[in-house]
């Protein structure tokens, strides 16, 4: 320890403390995305710091991401002219890091607060959004154009997959399809309903099948068998379910 008499000695190093200091910056500050495009493909972005320069950007800046890991976590890349705020490691001006990124009177949040606050929501870009609603007991997942929304609910124990504009279409090129449930049924309110298989096709009924045209019934085939006394309806579908491999090893 340093005498107390040695008065000079002891301001110098206050003064080569406080030159130190001088350069490092402790609080948080608001900064302006100007670049996202990494070139290492980091995540990084680029930012301006007005308080600090108008013109003058950081070096490539990491993210503090959600769940962050190898090839995980959550990939929200802020947009060029986003607000983020900045903090800098150790207060050295070189190395900083992006907190998060914030709303404000230009930039709007995807959602509003009705009271009590009962939604939770992921929004794109391009407007596609996942709607956590507390308060209908909905988890709703919608696309940026209004052509199709997924709607789990929870009171009705019911999900309702929608093509508001455009078609649905289900295809398993490479593998089986197998739809069971309680009751079934396919309408088609305009138009014709077509079934095909390209190879055999069985219909059966553990009760009676009653097949009605409203105008007429055509059935045709190279042969065909009518003989109801020794038919037999298909072996019933069931379901195998089949654990599936945890490629992150849980």
């Amino acid at each position: 320890m340093r005498p107390l008499y040695d008065l000079s000695s002891v301001f110098a190093a206050q003064i080569r403390s406080a030159e130190a200091e001088g350069t490092k910056i402790f609080e948080p500050m608001i900064g302006i995305v100007t670049d996202n495009k990494d070139p290492k493909k980091l995540g990084r972005v680029k930012v301006k710091i007005p308080i600090l320069h108008e013109e003058q950007t950081t070096w490539w800046c990491p993210l503090i991401m959600l769940g962050a890991g190898k090839n995980r976590g959550w990939f929200f890349i802020p947009e060029v002219e986003d607000e983020v705020l900045v903090l800098f490691e150790h207060g050295d001006l070189n190395r900083p890091m992006v907190v998060g990124a914030l709303w404000n009177g230009k930039d709007k949040p995807a959602d509003k607060n009705p009271g009590g606050n009962p939604r939770r929501v992921i929004k794109s870009r391009a407007g596609s959004k996942i709607i956590f609603d507390d308060e209908k007991n909905q988890l709703i997942i919608e696309d940026g154009t209004g052509i199709g929304r997924i709607t789990f609910e929870a009171d009705s124990n019911k999900i309702t997959i929608e093509a508001i504009k455009g078609d649905v279409c289900f295809q398993s090129p490479e593998g089986d399809m197998q739809i069971f449930a309680k009751e079934a049924e396919m309408t088609a309110k305009q138009g014709n309903i077509e079934i095909h298989a390209g190879g055999a096709m069985s219909w059966g009924s553990d009760s009676k099948v009653e097949i009605k045209g409203g105008q007429a019934m055509t059935m045709s085939g190279s042969t065909a068998n009518g003989n109801c006394g020794n038919s037999s309806m298909p072996q019933a579908p069931q379901p195998e379910p089949k654990d599936v491999e945890d490629p992150y090893g849980s």
